[in-house]
C-alpha cells in the first residue's frame, strides 16, 4: 500500500512537471496588430490568443471591437507555449 501511494504521487508530480502550470498574469499597452484569422492580437510584442471564454469589458463586447492603437489591459494565462487572453478591457 505504501509503495502504491508513493508511485501514485510520483506519477502525479511527473505529469504536473511535464504539462507545466498555467500562469496567470496581466499586461497593459496599445494593440500593435490584430489577426482575425487566428483571433489574436499583439501588445508589447506578445501575441495573445482569444477563446470563446475570453471576457471583454469596458465597452468591448467581442474580438471585432479590438482596434490597432487601442490601449488595453489584458489578463492572461500562459499555457502550452501560448498566451491566452482571459479578460480584455479598455485602459485609460
Amino acid at each position: 500500500m505504501k509503495y502504491a501511494l508513493k508511485s501514485l504521487l510520483l506519477g502525479v508530480a511527473a505529469a504536473f512537471m511535464l504539462t507545466g502550470p498555467a500562469l496567470a498574469n496581466d499586461i497593459e499597452g496599445r494593440i500593435e496588430s490584430i489577426d482575425p484569422v487566428t483571433q489574436s492580437f499583439v501588445v508589447q510584442g506578445i501575441t495573445f490568443y482569444t477563446t470563446p471564454a475570453t471576457d471583454f469589458d469596458d465597452g468591448l463586447k467581442r474580438f471585432e471591437d479590438l482596434q490597432v492603437g487601442l490601449k488595453v489591459e489584458v489578463d492572461f494565462v500562459y499555457r502550452d507555449g501560448k498566451h491566452y487572453a482571459t479578460e480584455i478591457e479598455k485602459d485609460d
